[in-house]
């Protein structure tokens, strides 16, 4: 897979996946992207960054508009789920013993808690700290969003980056 035909499946898993998106619209309760961008690097090494990148960007950018608080919103939350795939890349190559066949329980279990809830702090992280920062959601709404952004991305990667 190259960087744009994966910056495209990014952006059509993305698109989906925000027709389920709490307001503002940029967290919701199932991110199959964030899946495909771990196997993207997980399969094509951290060089498929780029891609990841600018799938994530033009996700975010079709939600906000293209003023310059969109704008720099899109390149942050952007730049966080990228992080996260990283993240996850380095977590199971370094701790799972990857590449296995998650054939054994203790595979399963090491992949799926890097993978999933321990690399997919970052993203949510960025994200609603970037949403709260620009005045696009408010205290009181950032713990739910959070949530909803983790579980999202967790669900993704835990449903797509095994297949």
């Amino acid at each position: 897979m190259n960087q744009l035909a994966l910056a495209a499946a990014y952006f059509v898993l993305g698109r989906a996946s925000l027709l389920l998106a709490i307001p503002p619209g940029f967290a919701a309760p199932v991110w199959p992207a964030s899946g495909l961008a771990l196997a993207a690097l997980l399969l094509g090494g951290n060089r498929m960054w780029p891609g990841v990148l600018l799938g994530h960007f033009l996700v975010n950018l079709s939600t906000g508009g293209t003023d310059v608080v969109s704008v720099v919103l899109s390149v942050v939350i952007a730049g966080g789920g990228t992080l996260q795939a990283l993240a996850g890349a380095r977590l199971v190559r370094g701790f799972s013993g990857y590449p296995n066949s998650l054939a054994r329980g203790k595979d399963i279990i090491r992949f799926m808690l890097l993978a999933g809830p321990a690399a997919c702090l970052i993203s949510p992280t960025v994200g609603t700290l970037a949403l709260a920062a620009l005045g696009k959601i408010s205290a009181a709404e950032f713990p739910f969003s959070w949530a909803t952004w983790w579980v999202g991305d967790v669900l993704g990667v835990l449903l797509v980056t095994p297949a």
